[in-house]
């Protein structure tokens, strides 16, 4: 373990295909603006003593785009820009998603219905080296009102030469 706070784990695993270290971030961030602020201190804190391949994901609790918020009130995006900019310093980007814009709904009714994508994963530029092919799936929301995010990483796969057969004895 590198660091285990209230808002966030961070682990260091050893990768022995490639022979390195590999650290990974579960994020579970608060609501208020104060404990974020802490939260984005301690990744940015966390990332002198990263020396690897990173990933970080989880719950932020914060949107970065207006794009990732439907119904409630407008989002002003200053409140995004210290999670961005905690992002940018510690050098990570978003993967992405395939599946739902959202990944959390308040489960109001229609009306007063929230939904937004506040779960998320970000790697950094060693891990894209090391996993070429990075997918992150948001998945079926089961009995929260989150959904469930799926990661798959993995080298690119060199494709061997198929032969064709017209008989194959």
């Amino acid at each position: 373990m590198v660091d285990n706070k209230e808002q966030q784990l961070t682990i260091k695993m050893q990768y022995t295909p490639a022979n390195c270290d590999l650290f990974l971030t579960a994020v579970y961030a608060k609501c208020t603006e104060n404990k974020k602020r802490e939260l984005w201190s301690s990744l940015e804190d966390i990332r002198t003593h990263i020396n690897g391949p990173w990933c970080i994901g989880g719950d932020f609790n914060v949107i970065l785009d207006l794009e990732e918020t439907k119904g409630g009130n407008p989002h002003r995006m200053h409140r995004s820009f210290e999670f961005s900019s905690c992002m940018d310093n510690c050098e990570v980007v978003d993967l992405g998603f395939i599946g739902p814009k959202s990944t959390w709904c308040n489960n109001w009714r229609a009306r007063k219905r929230i939904w937004k994508r506040l779960d998320r994963v970000f790697v950094s530029d060693l891990w894209t080296q090391l996993f070429q092919i990075n997918m992150v799936k948001h998945l079926a929301r089961t009995g929260s009102d989150h959904r469930h995010v799926l990661i798959k990483c993995q080298k690119e796969t060199q494709a061997g030469i198929k032969h064709f057969k017209f008989l194959d004895f």
